[in-house]
């Protein structure tokens, strides 16, 4: 068993199944109030926290319903975007050994793989626009030979986390950090 799955089974161990869950809930909201009011420094220590309560939502969605037949979970997918966006491999290794460790959330194995290829590009993006300010993020595509639609998604994010910033210049943004 996973170290981290270990150490939230330890802190939550006397907890109720029903508390956990409902802690659960009550962050998802948390998070996507976070989101949307754009604060996302807090939202992501709230995704962060949430992990430990993932295990707690499999078990009692499986003991209530059958099956865990959750379609999202924030915590990973938003948590996973912007922790790739901030480049913290910590959080996305987190989310793998979790995703990893539970077969039920096998349909999130692809948005962790996604979220390691955004946090390397993330990277080369953070880089090649450090040694050249000003870049224009459409020479981003020719640089780093990616499609368009994912240097724009990474940029953006990049800059609603704070590690770039973007300003509109015609069609294109000019890059800083």
């Amino acid at each position: 068993m996973p170290k981290l799955i270990e150490k939230f089974r330890e802190l939550n161990r006397d907890s109720s199944m029903n508390k956990l869950t409902s802690e659960y809930f009550q962050l998802l909201v948390d998070i996507q109030e976070l989101k949307k009011r754009g604060n996302f420094k807090k939202m992501l220590k709230y995704c962060q926290k949430s992990l430990q309560f993932i295990e707690p939502l499999v078990v009692d969605t499986k003991r209530q319903y059958g099956e865990f037949d959750i379609q999202s979970v924030p915590a990973i997918e938003t948590g996973a975007t912007f922790w790739a966006a901030s480049g913290d491999e910590d959080r996305l290794l987190d989310i793998k050994e979790i995703v990893d460790y539970f077969p039920e959330l096998n349909p999130w194995r692809q948005t962790v793989k996604e979220a390691f290829a955004d946090k390397d590009l993330a990277f080369k993006i953070y880089e090649h626009v450090k040694n050249n300010k000003g870049f224009e993020q459409k020479r981003l595509k020719d640089v780093f030979k990616e499609d368009s639609e994912s240097i724009s998604s990474v940029c953006y994010n990049m800059a609603l986390v704070g590690r770039l910033k973007r300003e509109k210049k015609g069609n294109t943004y000019l890059l800083s950090v």
